[in-house]
């Protein structure tokens, strides 16, 4: 490990924790750790014992040979330069555009998801009844037809994405319905068969590729199987009714996979499963791989599919000239609040699906997709309560603890971005504009914060640790950077002190982590000189009358 990453596992983990990373034979703990500043490591200290690491699973010993080669394929330096990109979570379910993206699920049943009584305004069914008419008579696969993406274009997205400030992007290629974004020829269910009739993801493709943005693909479909009847309730359904389901459809069963009554089986769809990612990795080339949750002990997603998928997309991409990446997620906890990642360990980068169960300690590098605003996709009543103040503080707190950045779109059907969406874009890109120097390129430093520490919160029932940046601008908050060569740190203060002077203390004189002098001290976007000094409470800094953007404020200290 490296030395700068090397930490006191015991003053942080804890004594009960640490006999926990010995779980048996199986699985292990994640145990990179990496430094940080004595406010968090007391905070840590105080939840030692109660909450879980993630977990890993060893590899089936028949692949051990195809792991140790998967897992030869390093971070690649490209993506840890880049740290942020975007994607989107968009389809069919975007036509009903309501409670997100699990539509389908939840549309057959009156009392609402895994049979919950809910009220009317919050219940699928109800409201589906309401606006589309009984199941019986408008299916979900009738909003196929009204998935028509008529105002998408693919330069638009991606024009979008880098005003963003992103570096990479993409679209989520299926989600859990199952429908397909690209033009397949191994499943019939997909966009340029129906709805828009177009390749969706090809558009993006080549939009992409002419503005030499690096792609992304991102797959969910491992969930597919069984996941519109998990929460199926056919008590409130007469044999004669559950006959007018396009649920039952025999005709349908390739869609509705784990159709009871269909004559397709798991092992269908675990070799569809692999032949879906193959046709994309071979077709369009991306750039980075992602998956949802996948679990290689289960028939849909078995690990000899997983091997091959795997080392095949790596070993295509590295023929292409491509460093190709592939993402390694952390999914949610199972009954014992354990979480295991989809992969072994060493495998791709590390992920976390909005920091959750993330570490605070995480070393080295890794991912964090998160929604531009919750629910995950489009819906009519989307309230778009994270701003760009919020995003671009969780990315320099991630920036400065080793995170890349996935931030999700949630288009209309039709392809429209919300104005609200946008708006969002362009604040998060503006920032980018002037501070980018302080994310771009750069690398962790030594410790990744000073000051109070709000982002994250020990969540005792999940035995989780749970991540937010509504309330990240606090005084004396800083989060650290630092260019690839180590000569200049860039110092982040996440509020603007209304005393008009800040402190960092990490940084005072003799300081542990930079006791070499410092020459020069510059606020980004500010063109005038600051008045400093470094005494042995910190580097204190003098602010100017007026504020270079909006949040965020980076100082280039040399």
């Amino acid at each position: 490990m490296n030395s700068i990453l090397k930490y006191s596992l015991v003053s942080i983990l804890g004594v009960a924790s640490l006999a926990s990373a010995e779980k048996g034979e199986n699985e292990y703990n994640d145990l990179v750790i990496a430094k940080l500043g004595q406010e968090e490591v007391a905070q840590l200290e105080a939840i030692a014992g109660k909450w879980k690491r993630p977990v890993y699973s060893k590899p089936d010993p028949k692949y051990a040979a195809d792991w140790a080669e998967i897992t030869g394929y390093q971070i690649p330096e490209w993506l840890i330069d880049a740290k942020f990109g975007m994607y989107t979570h968009w389809g069919v379910y975007s036509v009903p555009g309501f409670k997100g993206n699990t539509y389908v699920r939840n549309m057959y049943t009156p009392n609402g998801v895994k049979g919950k009584k809910v009220s009317l305004s919050e219940d699928t069914y109800n409201h589906h009844i309401k606006t589309y008419g009984d199941p019986t008579e408008f299916g979900y696969t009738d909003f196929i037809p009204m998935f028509k993406a008529e105002k998408y274009k693919g330069e638009d997205f991606v024009k979008l994405m880098q005003d963003t400030g992103a570096k990479f992007g993409g679209l989520g290629l299926v989600h859990h319905d199952g429908f397909l974004m690209w033009d397949s020829k191994v499943n019939r269910w997909n966009c340029a068969n129906m709805g828009p009739k177009r390749d969706l993801y090809g558009e993006f493709v080549e939009a992409a590729k002419k503005a030499n943005f690096k792609t992304v693909a991102t797959f969910h479909h491992a969930r597919t199987y069984n996941f519109a009847y998990k929460d199926f309730d056919e008590s409130v359904y007469t044999e004669d009714q559950k006959a007018k389901l396009d649920l039952f459809d025999p005709e349908k069963a390739d869609f509705f996979w784990g159709m009871p009554n269909g004559e397709k089986t798991i092992q269908d769809f675990a070799a569809e499963w692999r032949a879906k990612i193959m046709e994309v990795t071979e077709k369009y080339s991306p750039d980075l791989l992602w998956f949802d949750g996948i679990n290689r002990t289960l028939p849909n997603s078995p690990e000899n599919y997983v091997v091959e998928v795997l080392k095949d997309y790596l070993k295509s991409g590295t023929a292409n000239g491509q460093e190709p990446v592939l993402c390694n997620k952390l999914p949610g906890g199972d009954r014992q609040n354990y979480c295991h990642f989809n992969f072994p360990e060493n495998t791709g980068i590390r992920c976390y699906e909005g920091n959750r169960n993330m570490p605070p300690d995480a070393g080295e590098y890794w991912l964090t997709d998160r929604a531009i605003s919750y629910p995950w996709s489009y819906t009519h009543d989307k309230a778009y309560n994270l701003g760009a103040d919020i995003h671009v503080r969780a990315i320099c707190d991630q920036t400065a603890r080793g995170g890349i950045y996935l931030l999700s779109l949630t288009p209309m059907a039709s392809g429209e971005i919300h104005p609200k969406e946008k708006a969002i874009c362009y604040g998060i890109g503006d920032w980018l504009k002037v501070n980018g120097e302080a994310i771009y390129n750069t690398r962790r430093w030594i410790i990744p914060a000073e000051g109070p520490i709000t982002a994250w919160k020990l969540v005792e029932s999940r035995e989780g640790i749970m991540w937010d940046y509504k309330k990240s601008d606090k005084d004396g908050a800083y989060r650290f950077t630092q260019s690839k060569d180590g000569k200049t740190v860039y110092a982040i203060m996440m509020a603007w002190p209304k005393s008009g002077k800040t402190v960092i203390k990490s940084l005072a004189k003799g300081s542990e982590y930079r006791p070499s002098a410092i020459k020069s001290v510059e606020l980004i976007g500010f063109d005038g000189e600051l008045e400093w000094k470094r005494t042995d409470n910190g580097l204190e800094i003098m602010l100017p009358k007026s504020k270079p953007c909006d949040f965020a404020f980076a100082f280039k200290i040399k």
